[in-house]
């Protein structure tokens, strides 16, 4: 048809142009953000999968973290308890020496007593120093059943209890036990430490336990963090291969529809042909 006031060619090469450009728009925001979802009308159901995805791997290394800090606690206790042990071995060398009543005089009880006084007040004053983030771990009842977030979610499933158990001198059962005086005290004493030894050994074994289960939850949670993360790339990230050459394509489109609708304007006057 020879018309002049409606160019169906020109119609149709600018709105192609306009599919074109808005293309470029995209693949432009995507290369430029790294993102396959700028917007939610990009992928509205994958946008929900991937946020969703999202707030999970946020919950996964906090969680990894906390576990992280809980080993940290273990190990502030067994550092602890293991000087514990050590003055509870001096102790029962102590004990030991005083229960020789054939070649000790009294006096030399007492000056074995004044060091053993002494180490027990060094217990005593760790039981209520030792802290983690100001928290008493050994005080009397100050650290039972602390849970441990170690999951993602709210649930039973996603908590561990952490147990430190007092380690005060009633706890040790050596409140009333000194080696001066008659031969029975220090025999007594050295029964006394022997409990107090196997006590803070059973407690160090748990603790022990309880760092390795942590340890077995970390490496859980550090591989469930990789494989959602690698699932919320693939639908949420660009692919800047793919977009690239689609960006390229686009541009290719974008010069021949411009150069085509420079033609199709152009046709119109073709009907001024008709006026020679």
């Amino acid at each position: 048809m020879s018309v002049v006031n409606t160019n169906i060619s020109g119609l149709i090469g600018l709105n192609n142009l306009r599919l074109t450009n808005l293309g470029l728009k995209t693949s432009l925001e995507r290369l430029s953000s790294g993102l396959k979802i700028n917007y939610a009308a990009d992928d509205p159901s994958g946008l929900a999968i991937a946020k969703g995805m999202e707030a999970q791997i946020g919950g996964i290394r906090m969680a990894i973290q906390n576990g992280e800090d809980g080993i940290n606690l273990i190990h502030t206790a067994d550092g602890a308890l293991s000087e514990t042990q050590d003055i509870l071995l001096r102790m029962r060398d102590l004990a030991v020496r005083s229960a020789n009543e054939a070649t000790l005089t009294t006096a030399d009880r007492n000056r074995l007593n004044s060091e053993f006084y002494t180490l027990k007040q060094e217990l005593t004053r760790k039981a209520n120093a030792v802290t983690f983030n100001t928290k008493r771990l050994f005080s009397r009842n100050s650290f039972r059943s602390q849970a441990l977030q170690i999951g993602p979610d709210n649930g039973t499933n996603y908590r561990l209890t952490v147990t430190i158990y007092s380690c005060t001198m009633s706890a040790l059962g050596l409140r009333q036990i000194s080696i001066n005086g008659v031969l029975a005290n220090a025999q007594a004493a050295i029964s006394a430490v022997n409990s107090a030894i196997n006590f803070t050994s059973n407690l160090r074994a748990s603790l022990g336990v309880q760092e390795r289960r942590v340890n077995h939850i970390i490496d859980d949670l550090k591989a469930e963090d990789v494989n959602i993360s690698a699932a919320k790339s693939r639908i949420y990230d660009a692919d800047m291969a793919v977009e690239i050459s689609e960006f390229t394509r686009l541009q290719i489109l974008q010069q021949t529809g411009t150069a085509i609708l420079a033609q199709a304007n152009a046709q119109p006057q073709s009907v001024l042909q008709l006026l020679r």
